[in-house]
């Protein structure tokens, strides 16, 4: 059973990191103005992939039932391997894809630290390092995706897996004897 349950998180986390992946490469490539719509999109689509996800999972144990924690484990293990697609993604785009869109982000948030003052040269200097990194090197970026992708379908688990949950079945009148 435990084998089942990492292909099946493994799968649906394919499919909600290929479809985070699809939104932001329409994010990178269309125009700012239907960025909210985008957004908007995704979050709805996100949210019905781990509702759909997690309630077929759920449905496969109608004796014993499926609890909140159970519901809600096997949507942040769907998020690990979301977040692993996701940081491949952005891994591809930001060296490949799209290096200039990157590098000018880069550049404004390296301008905002150095508007706002509260870092010296130093301080500057170890920013630039690691920001740097975080968007440009690949580990960095794999490791950052993987647990945004964790703390953010467990924060949507929190709420879908109050749907998803499955009650055992109180009358099932066999016992572990009669089988």
């Amino acid at each position: 059973m435990k084998n089942k349950f990492w292909n099946e998180a493994s799968r649906g986390g394919a499919i909600l990191g290929l479809t985070a992946m699809a939104f932001a490469l329409l994010a990178m490539v269309l125009p700012q103005s239907v960025g909210f719509v985008l957004n908007l999109a995704s979050f709805v689509v996100t949210l019905y992939l781990l509702f759909y996800f997690t309630k077929r999972r759920a449905d496969q144990f109608p004796k014993e039932g499926y609890s909140y924690s159970q519901c809600l484990g096997f949507i942040v293990a769907m998020g690990i391997f979301a977040g692993i697609i996701a940081g491949a993604y952005q891994i591809v785009a930001s060296n490949f894809l799209f290096p200039e869109k990157y590098e000018e982000m880069y550049n404004t948030i390296i301008a905002t630290y150095a508007q706002m003052g509260t870092f010296d040269n130093n301080m500057m200097d170890t920013m630039k390092t690691l920001m740097r990194s975080y968007l440009f090197s690949p580990i960095p970026v794999l490791i950052t995706q993987v647990l945004a992708s964790i703390f953010t379908y467990g924060f949507y688990g929190l709420f879908v897996a109050l749907g998803t949950k499955r009650e055992a079945d109180i009358f099932d009148n066999t016992t572990e004897d009669d089988e």
